[in-house]
């Protein structure tokens, strides 16, 4: 493969860009030159040092590439989804590498993949051993066996295709409310029930779309930022709530729109300490609580165990996704009618990728893509 140019993260804060050498691939090995990247706010907590994470890696998940070389047993050694691989076809990646089959989770929680101890994870990999390129914030990216590829449809446009890691998380956060096991009348997530998404970054606006293209009764949104607010409105929120005054304020505003009760099911994207409170506050008894934005510790908050018992909630974590999430990430945006794209707000080449991590881009920024000719 050629020289690559990647941005490597040596510690929170610092940067620095490096060149890798021509090294020729592995048996196992499937290089994919790297053709857009989502910046998450996952990346942005990396960056700013909020977690434990292995450095010096390579950033950026949120991979679309195209297949430029591959190796003599690559097909055996990884899953591909969607036909034969190729040179010249483009994928996404899927970040996490298969389960190992072996630690306590996968023997005793062999349906919770992602809770594995042993999967590896491109884009939060140290890249100080060869072959290094583990991260979509490179040129290329180095796939290794285990690893899970998904082939695009050839007029999939590249605006949607890179929106495919954050609708899987929006689908997993979705599905996480359907009512487990066989179903009591009533329970669980339905066409019928009342949604309140809080925090109107990328993940809960795609959650809105996948809500909305659901055919959900009620979607309210709740922001600080009127910007977000009004995507907010453009993906599908039938109602909008201002979250700048105080918490009864606002679970006034919620409830008013509510029957006076609050909202069947709340899912907290926002990952703040004080949304989650909210949560708390704003779903009505009987209802169930979808905690989805602290991928990464924001802090504690003050809890109190009557309420929880007393309004008789369902509180439900998001650690990701199973892998096969992609095919149905896919699906929905091939199908759904809604301006996804518009979630993009900047289009950056990979030079200017240190300004979006450390929030400098200009003007308002929702999900900031890096494209790479």
């Amino acid at each position: 493969m050629e020289m690559a140019t990647a941005w490597v993260m040596e510690r929170p804060g610092v940067l620095r860009q490096a060149t890798f050498p021509e090294t020729p691939i592995g048996s196992h090995e499937i290089v994919i030159k790297v053709r857009a990247v989502g910046v998450c706010g996952t990346d942005r907590h990396l960056y700013l040092g909020h977690g434990s994470f292995p450095f010096p890696l390579i950033g950026g998940h949120e991979i679309v590439g195209e297949v430029t070389e591959v190796g003599a047993t690559a097909e055996e050694e990884t899953v591909i989804w969607g036909g034969p691989i190729e040179v010249g076809r483009w994928v996404v990646v899927v970040p996490s590498s298969a389960p190992c089959g072996r630690c306590f989770y996968c023997i005793n929680y062999p349906h919770r993949t992602t809770l594995c101890r042993n999967r590896f994870v491109y884009g939060f990999r140290r890249c100080d051993q060869p072959p290094h390129l583990f991260g979509g914030f490179a040129e290329y990216v180095r796939i290794q066996a285990r690893s899970f590829l998904f082939l695009l449809p050839d007029d999939f446009p590249m605006e949607r295709a890179v929106l495919t890691e954050p609708t899987a998380v929006a689908l997993r956060a979705v599905e996480r409310a359907f009512s487990p096991g066989l179903p009591i009348i009533g329970e669980g997530l339905g066409v019928g029930r009342r949604g309140l998404v809080i925090g109107a970054g990328p993940i809960g606006l795609l959650v809105t779309a996948v809500l909305r293209t659901m055919g959900m009764h009620k979607i309210l949104v709740a922001d600080i930022s009127a910007q977000r607010l009004e995507l907010a409105q453009r993906i599908g929120a039938h109602l909008l709530i201002e979250a700048t005054g105080d918490v009864p304020t606002v679970v006034q505003k919620i409830r008013q729109e509510t029957d006076g009760e609050g909202a069947d099911i709340v899912w907290e994207c926002a990952g703040s300490p004080k949304a989650f409170s909210l949560s708390l506050d704003a779903v009505c008894r009987g209802g169930t609580v979808i905690e989805v934005g602290h991928f990464t510790d924001s802090g504690p908050v003050d809890l109190r165990p009557h309420q929880v018992c007393h309004k008789d909630l369902d509180i439900r974590g998001v650690w990701a996704y199973p892998w096969w999430q992609f095919r149905d990430a896919i699906r929905f945006l091939q199908t759904c009618p809604l301006p996804l794209s518009d979630l993009i707000s900047h289009r950056i080449g990979l030079a200017e990728l240190p300004r979006a991590l450390a929030g400098e881009l200009t003007g308002p920024t929702v999900k900031p893509v890096v494209v790479i000719d």
